[in-house]
């Protein structure tokens, strides 16, 4: 995810962005394990996402990265940049 950071703006750390995360993690989300990187005005997530099929697992971490945009106001300004299977 990346934005343009506004002046006088909170500065993310990874714990912040990983407990905003979390909240965002319906019970049904397959999530194993996340991680998170805070560089400048971008943010990378890592999520080990258990399910069968690839695009089921690609569909499920872009929803919850998603449902954080959209339930966290720290990320006001933010937007998926891009999305890689790894």
């Amino acid at each position: 995810m990346s934005a343009s950071a506004a002046a006088g703006t909170e500065r993310l750390t990874p714990d912040g962005v990983l407990a905003a995360m979390y909240r965002a993690v319906e019970p049904t989300d397959p999530v194993e394990t996340a991680r998170a990187l805070v560089a400048e005005d971008s943010v990378r997530i890592a999520l080990c996402v258990g399910c069968p099929d690839e695009l089921e697992a690609v569909g499920r971490a872009l929803g919850i990265c998603l449902r954080m945009l959209g339930r966290s106001p720290e990320f006001s300004g933010y937007a998926i940049a891009d999305c890689r299977l790894l």
